[in-house]
Parts: structure tokens; C-alpha cells; sequence
């Protein structure tokens, strides 16, 4: 998070923006060459089914394809890198998790990101944004190891796809719409408001995403217990105190860390009080999401997701024409909101509050 604050000043607003786009339309890339494989390895390795080789095979031919497409529609061949990559993180990480090792996963995440700054420093040097791109793809293949382990131990067994085709692509649309949900806000922002706006917007989102570490981190924690019938619920609420706590001090602080760390992002001091509230309900969401994904009920994910873009894209154009900044921050939390209220009552009706 500190290195991406520190970017953000480097290369001010309208650069910033301008990342955002690029990582925004990369994001969506990558999660259609995903094919649904990362919820799908977490589940099922916890469950001790071998499911890792036939997920990399089949992700690794659709990550090609995606690679070679974005190669010969946008000419940037660090697009092209960060897809091909971005599985192999996507499934290191996933197999980590579903077999609990934390303490490799901690280790391999923290080199990860170590090698992630030091590349894109030294890059962005030469070849600016798609510098920056480039070394967050290369940083990816730290992962490579693991891959390689498993598929050489356990071997390539396509057959065990098939019985489980359902879940695979229930997590393939909870993948694509989780993925609109991230990045769709950036792509309406740019054409519409400009990059400067967007930089503005993206740096008081970075403020959110260092918000939901521990929320994120949780829900890491939870989804393999609750894919194994485990009870998380009193961990749960404290990360919902928690997150409370942090929108509180937030909407305090914010404020006056931008004027003092990122004077030239001016519209962003009046739209960091109002982000860093979605903090409360996308807490809630997550450990929803870790319940419902455990219990292999994917289908509330992604209407939740589908709700929460059919809020936002709308009041993005809306209030964004009517507030600018302001308007498209209260669409984010009001999104956030509608979806975790969702999870909530879907909860309730059709789980009967299932612990």
C-alpha cells in the first residue's frame, strides 16, 4: 500500500490515472483467461481432491489466447505479460491457501511483493506505465515454483474436471463479475471525467484497499475452513468491529494524510471521508462471500456482484455528471451497501442464518 501511495506522487494525477485504466483493462483480461480456476483450487484442495494440474493446463491455454489477442488489438506487449503471469499467481496462491500453508504462502506473497517494488522502479525508468506493468507481471513468477511442484508430483488428470464443471463455472462467473465489480468504475471514469479525476479517485481507493488488508486476509483464512464445515463466525464480527473502527479513523485522518503527502490530489481530500466508509459492508460481503463459496452455494456470489454493478454503473454516470468526485464516491459505498444488504437477507431467507 506505502508503494503505491508513493507512486501516486511520483507520477502524479494524470499518469496515476492513466495506470489505473491500463491495470483496470488488464484486470478484466486476466479474469476471462482465468476461466474460474482460482476458487475452484481453493475448494477443492481443501477438500483434497486433486485438482490444481487440470486447472493450470486449461487456464494456461486460455491465458495464451488472451495474451496473444490483447498483443494484436493494443500492440503492448506488457498486457500480454501480465496475463500470461497473472495465472501463475493467480494459482500458487490458490493452492497455498486450499492446503492452509500459511506460513509458505506469507513468505512467497511478502517476496512477491519485495520483488514487485524493485522491478517496477527500475523500470518505470525506461518504459514509464507499461514499465510499472511489466515488473507487477514479472513479480508473478516467484509463484512458477509451486506450480511446477505439484504438477510434477501428482500429474495432469483432465477427467477430474468433469464432475465438477458446475462449480468451476459458478467461480468463473463469480471471477468475471468480481472483476467488473473492481475495475468497471475506472473504465467508465476515464472516458467520461478524464485521467486527472480518475487519478484523484484511484489514489482514495488505494486508501480503501489498505482498509480491507485484514478483511482480505480473513476471508483468505476463513474460505478453506469453511469449505471444511469449520465455524468462523466470531472472527468474523471482529472484523467487522474492526473494519468499523478503521472507517472511523478514516474518515478522521484522511483527509489531512492527502493535503500533507499528496498536495497536487486535491479532489481527493473531499472524496476519502465519504470511499473509506465502504469499508463496513464490503467486510460484510467478504465474510459472506467466504460462507457461501465454503458451502458451494457460488450462485449468491455472483448475483450479489451482478446487484452491486447494476447500483454502480448507473450512479457513476449519474451522480458523477452531477457531484464529479463526490457523486462517484457515493455510488461506490452505496454499491458496497446494496450488495452486503443482500448477502445479509439471502443469509437469513435461504440459509436460515446457517452457521
Amino acid at each position: 500500500g506505502i508503494f503505491w501511495f508513493y507512486l501516486a506522487a511520483l507520477i502524479g494525477t494524470d499518469g496515476y490515472g492513466e495506470l489505473s485504466y491500463l491495470l483496470a483493462i488488464v484486470g478484466i483480461i486476466s479474469a476471462v483467461a482465468s476461466i474460474g480456476s482460482g476458487y475452484t483450487t481453493i475448494v477443492y484442495t481443501a477438500k483434497n481432491i486433486n485438482i490444481l494440474p487440470a486447472t493450470f493446463t486449461i487456464t494456461i491455454i486460455g491465458s495464451a489466447t488472451a495474451a496473444f489477442a490483447i498483443y494484436l488489438a493494443l500492440n503492448n506487449p506488457s498486457l500480454s505479460v501480465y496475463v500470461l503471469t497473472y495465472v501463475v499467481f493467480n494459482l500458487g496462491t490458490a493452492v497455498l491457501m486450499g492446503l492452509k500453508q500459511f506460513k509458505k504462502y506469507a513468505i512467497l506473497v511478502i517476496s512477491q511483493k519485495i520483488i514487485m517494488v524493485a522491478l517496477v522502479l527500475s523500470l518505470y525508468q525506461f518504459y514509464d506505465n507499461n514499465g510499472v506493468i511489466f515488473g507487477y507481471a514479472l513479480s508473478f513468477l516467484v509463484f512458477a515454483p509451486i506450480i511446477y511442484k505439484e504438477i510434477k508430483i501428482k500429474g495432469i488428470q483432465l477427467s477430474i474436471i468433469k464432475p465438477r464443471l458446475g462449480f468451476m463455472f459458478n467461480s468463473y462467473g463469480i471471477d468475471l463479475v468480481r472483476s467488473f465489480l473492481g475495475n468497471t468504475d475506472k473504465l467508465i471514469v476515464a472516458p467520461l471525467f478524464g485521467l486527472s479525476l480518475l487519478g484523484n479517485y484511484h489514489l482514495a481507493m488505494q486508501f480503501l484497499i489498505v482498509a480491507t488488508i485484514i478483511p482480505n486476509i480473513v476471508m483468505q483464512y476463513t474460505l478453506p475452513r469453511d469449505s471444511g464445515g469449520q465455524s468462523n463466525e466470531k472472527l468474523k464480527k471482529l472484523t467487522v468491529v474492526f473494519s468499523t473502527l478503521i472507517a472511523i479513523i478514516g474518515i478522521i485522518v484522511g483527509p489531512s494524510l492527502i493535503t500533507w503527502l499528496f498536495p497536487q490530489y486535491v479532489e481527493a481530500v473531499s472524496i476519502i471521508q465519504i470511499i473509506i466508509i465502504a469499508v463496513i459492508p464490503r467486510t460484510i460481503s467478504l465474510n459472506y462471500m467466504s460462507k457461501f463459496l465454503g458451502i458451494e452455494k457460488s450462485k449468491f456470489v455472483i448475483i450479489a456482484t451482478i446487484i452491486f454493478l447494476g447500483i454502480q454503473i448507473p450512479t457513476i454516470i449519474l451522480f458523477g455528471a452531477a457531484f464529479g468526485a463526490i457523486g462517484i464516491a457515493i455510488s461506490l459505498v452505496l454499491a458496497e451497501t446494496v450488495q452486503a444488504g443482500f448477502y445479509i437477507i439471502s443469509n437469513k431467507i435461504f440459509l436460515g442464518n446457517r452457521k
